[in-house]
């Protein structure tokens, strides 16, 4: 089993890291939660839904880095990452994908290709927000849609956004999972996607998989504080909890 740990927006997923992890530097130990649920109520992006309908109420734990998204689109901009350096860098990032001709970077069917390509060229940021927020709210994904639980994308960009191409120079390949977004930075993924999040849905870097099976210690400590054991295979009469390492219900944005 392969170990992973995924940065999601609002459910969506940024980033995900294989085999091993860093916590995203806009985390802090005091956003740890640990969250008990039922299996039914998984992420489809991260862990997948059960297919035996008699493990949808078995109970499992999650272990995360978790804050709101204003807390988050906050942290980034004291970071400086806003949504004018988003669009300075997608104005760098279409310049230099523009200097191509024909087909771009866009593989595959020519007549398709080509159609990408044109797509690109005349797409401003605007566009391209829109179509980003089209594919969360579809939960349209690269994953997804090689896995073919989702039908390919109508909309010319949510296709380009959710598919394998990106550019081959280095200095534009993407630092997230959404290859074919016009920028290439992580933090200002993330800020094209807080544009198109309300300002109270989650943010989280999961990393349940680590701790249970890889002896990821980071919350013992708070493992210890807890009398609700982690479930195994029966399910429990256990109520689900978040518990976390701050109050995170009480946070005041003046707090981070």
């Amino acid at each position: 089993m392969t170990c992973s740990s995924t940065i999601t927006i609002g459910g969506y997923p940024l980033d995900v890291m294989r085999r091993t992890y860093t916590v995203w530097h806009h985390f802090r130990p005091e956003d740890r939660i640990i969250r008990s649920r039922k299996r039914g109520q998984r992420n489809p992006h991260l862990q997948g839904v059960p297919t035996d309908p008699l493990e949808f109420h078995q109970l499992e734990l999650d272990f995360a880095y978790s804050v709101c998204a204003d807390v988050l689109r906050r942290r980034l901009g004291f970071a400086g990452f806003t949504l004018a350096t988003l669009e300075k860098e997608y104005r760098r990032y279409y310049e230099a994908v523009c200097q191509c001709s024909g087909r771009l970077f866009f593989t595959g069917d020519p007549e398709a290709a080509a159609a990408r390509a044109d797509a690109f060229r005349a797409a401003t940021l605007d566009d391209w927000l829109e179509a980003l927020k089209e594919t969360v709210n579809t939960s349209m994904s690269r994953v997804r849609r090689n896995s073919r639980e989702v039908a390919e994308p109508a909309n010319i960009l949510v296709n380009i956004i959710t598919g394998s191409d990106e550019p081959g120079v280095s200095e534009l390949r993407a630092h997230h999972g959404l290859l074919g977004f016009p920028c290439s930075s992580l933090d200002q993924m993330a800020v094209a996607l807080l544009e198109v999040t309300p300002g109270n849905a989650v943010c989280e870097q999961e990393v349940s998989m680590f701790v249970r099976y890889q002896g990821d210690t980071t919350f013992d400590d708070m493992r210890l504080r807890t009398a609700c054991r982690e479930p195994q295979r029966q399910t429990g009469s256990c109520q689900d909890v978040s518990m976390s390492k701050g109050n995170q219900d009480n946070m005041s944005f003046d707090d981070i």
